[in-house]
């Protein structure tokens, strides 16, 4: 169970590092507005590491992907239409389709990422099986 912790955990942490120096480089907003995305990115590995955790035992390591893909839908519901995080970063407001484009985004992204988490997972429980 700690291999799944751990290797959502740091897929997380990596991708969290690159999006905020992203940020960082383009400054889309000025830093009070960016207070809000930190503190819910600070959280974020220690959400990916549960959600990891709480993987039905007969997914894995297969299905890892599509159990990403569904906190994927939820934290991209969360973000854009209960935290409101875009418009917040922009200052005005977004549509609704588009929001709802960002949720089907966040979804096919999370999707990705977790085929990471997938190849972490395999390459920790290979490593421990051999020690």
């Amino acid at each position: 169970m700690l291999q799944r912790f751990v290797s959502a955990s740091a897929v997380a942490s990596v991708v969290i590092a690159l999006a905020a120096a992203g940020l960082w480089m383009l400054q889309v907003s000025d830093p009070e507005s960016r207070y809000l995305v930190s503190t819910v990115w600070c959280m974020v590995p220690l959400a990916w590491g549960l959600w990891a955790l709480l993987a039905p035992g007969g997914w894995l390591p297969q299905r890892l992907p599509l159990w990403g893909a569904l906190l994927g839908l939820v934290a991209g519901l969360m973000a854009l239409f209960v935290l409101d995080l875009p418009s917040q970063l922009l200052g005005e407001a977004v549509p609704v389709w588009l929001k709802g484009a960002g949720v089907l985004f966040a979804t096919g992204l999370y999707y990705l990422l977790w085929f990471l988490v997938r190849g972490v997972y395999q390459a920790l429980t290979a490593s421990a099986s051999t020690t």
